[in-house]
């Protein structure tokens, strides 16, 4: 496997989106503000760390963009190099009861089950929004440059499964004069971006199409339609993540994820916690290096709802050959918004 290869594996393309129709925009404003201004530089720059993300695994002259936040950094053949400086590690509270996270979950799964059904007008649409981050880095073998990049994740899918995406990049900040200019040089950007990308029905995540599983064995199925090889109980983690990002789920379609994740080996409650957007939530992992590295990998669910609040994946022991001191976030998502909405124009 290349370097670049486990990187991708590592961080994820995972996209983000959450159910809550009754979020205003003001609301979904003002979380994105606390998000985006919550994450500041270390060290010399204390400027909010607007990010993109720019990862390096290996020496050699791998280069990984990742859309979402990050900060930036640089490594001389000098005895102590500068690290990336990262999103302060969530802090956890002891889980709300002693039983297994497997238990927990099945007890959330029923909750999820509960809740009423969103309503959706004629004519409407699928609409996610979520703010992200990642860490990115460009490598050469002499020195290592990585920004950090936040971005906002918009989306609208049609029953047919066309969909158009909306992400927003804010602009990297560096840690340095001397690394913006070398990433400049290397032709990464530096200013604020836009990017719109429409598919065509069928297009956008060709693999999951059609209504999501509401059985939990089931919806393992569909989630690896297509897969060639066994795979970690971590990757399914990672898929229930990715599918909150990509897909407005139900009830049911929301208690099937959780049954799911509560079916997990190794699966552990991490305990309580407010998320990057103010919210309390209830978060279980599952620390593994099936990517490479060991992370601890991470989902928050809201306890009164069973709905997904965010993903997060943290370097537990070592950072290979990334430039970042452990324990280090390297991804994190929180899910904003899911609703029903207006098709765009």
């Amino acid at each position: 496997m290349s370097a670049v290869d486990e990187v991708r594996q590592l961080l994820g393309d995972l996209d983000p989106a959450r159910d809550d129709q009754a979020a205003d925009e003001e609301r979904r404003v003002r979380d994105l503000a606390r998000i985006l201004a919550s994450d500041r530089v270390v060290g010399a720059a204390k400027r909010p760390v607007p990010r993109r993300r720019l990862i390096l695994l290996a020496a050699g002259a791998a280069v990984l963009a990742v859309a979402a936040g990050g900060v930036a950094v640089e490594t001389m053949r000098e005895p102590q190099p500068a690290y990336a400086a990262t999103p302060p590690v969530l802090t956890y509270g002891p889980p709300v009861s002693a039983e297994p996270a497997g238990a927990r979950l099945q007890l959330l799964a029923q909750i999820a089950a509960r809740q009423p059904a969103p309503q959706r007008p004629a004519g409407t649409v699928e609409h996610l929004e979520s703010a992200n981050w990642f860490l990115d880095s460009s490598i050469s073998a002499d020195r290592t440059i990585s920004a950090v990049v936040p971005e906002q994740w918009r989306s609208w899918r049609a029953d047919d499964g066309a969909v158009r995406i909306v992400k927003k990049a804010l602009p990297p900040t560096f840690r340095t004069d001397a690394d913006r200019r070398e990433w400049q040089s290397r032709g990464g950007r530096i200013d604020s971006t836009e990017e719109v990308d429409d598919y065509a029905a069928g297009e956008f995540y060709s693999r999951w199409q059609g209504a999501v599983p509401t059985d939990a064995a089931a919806l393992r199925g569909w989630l690896t339609t297509g897969a060639s090889r066994q795979r970690a109980p971590v990757q399914y983690l990672e898929d229930v993540a990715e599918l909150a990002g990509v897909r407005l789920l139900n009830p049911a379609q929301r208690a099937a994820a959780l049954r799911l994740l509560a079916s997990l080996p190794g699966i552990t409650a991490t305990g309580t916690v407010t998320d990057r957007a103010g919210r309390t939530g209830e978060a279980f992992s599952i620390t593994s290096d099936a990517h490479g590295l060991p992370a601890q990998y991470t989902v928050i669910v809201d306890p009164d709802s069973g709905r997904l609040l965010g993903y997060e994946a943290v370097l537990t022991t070592t950072a290979g050959k990334l430039n970042v001191t452990i324990p280090a976030v390297i991804t994190y998502r929180s899910y904003l918004l899911a609703e029903y909405t207006a098709r765009p124009r």
